[in-house]
């Protein structure tokens, strides 16, 4: 039994009503159920064939579990792929040679100029990734690729270094020049190393749902 495009469409709806809000997600379960109800059907019944591969598969029911589990896993793989990505990059000697020559460079910098210079560098340092986050988020919204969890966290772990550098420079705020100036000489280069695994995470994460989409339009 072949399914048609109209009752692949009413298995996404359906999966939609009963809690997988992703779309994505519903992708990954549409490929399971038209699999078995292709494979196995003994009618030509699509309503009683597809009632018998959910019950078979467990999601005959509400499956708000199932879309928390969902995300949970994809959430688990983003990360296991930001770490990666982290240590990947201190693997490399043209990384760490590049990593150290900026450090240094940054150092000399701080050196020769006054606190306040100082800091309007340091901003210009810390503002320099969002102009790519920025123009990635805005190049997603163009493509209104809608609700989905790969891209969802995707936009966590490339926003996450922002998140993370962010308190601790306002904590030094009212630290002495000479130990801000220490700080952020020590965090400054770290949030690029962890920006730049997030874009790659964050990019890993747009080229499949990219490749999802265009393989929905063939």
């Amino acid at each position: 039994m072949e399914l048609t495009k109209e009752q692949i469409q009413h298995i996404d709806t359906l999966l939609k009503t009963k809690g997988i809000k992703y779309w994505d997600l519903r992708i990954e379960m549409i490929d399971h159920i038209v699999s078995d109800v292709e494979e196995n059907s003994t009618t030509n019944d699509f309503k009683i064939e597809l009632e018998k591969s959910l019950v078979k598969l467990d999601w005959h029911k509400s499956l708000h579990k199932e879309n928390q589990e969902g995300w949970k896993n994809v959430n688990k793989k983003y990360r296991k792929e930001y770490v990666k990505e982290v240590l990947s990059f201190f693997k490399s000697f043209r990384n760490v040679f590049i990593y150290t020559l900026f450090t240094f460079l940054y150092y000399f910098i701080t050196i020769q100029v006054d606190f306040d210079n100082f800091k309007k560098l340091s901003l210009v340092f810390f503002l320099t990734p969002s102009t790519l986050f920025l123009f990635s988020i805005t190049k997603q919204i163009m493509k209104q690729y809608g609700k989905s969890v790969n891209l969802d966290y995707g936009i966590f772990y490339f926003s996450f270094p922002f998140l993370m550098i962010s308190l601790p420079l306002q904590l030094i705020k009212e630290a002495p020049d000479n130990i801000q100036k220490l700080l952020s000489i020590a965090l400054i280069p770290l949030f690029w190393v962890f920006s730049y695994a997030g874009y790659k995470v964050y990019k890993t994460a747009f080229t499949k749902v990219e490749k999802m989409k265009k393989e929905l339009a063939l």
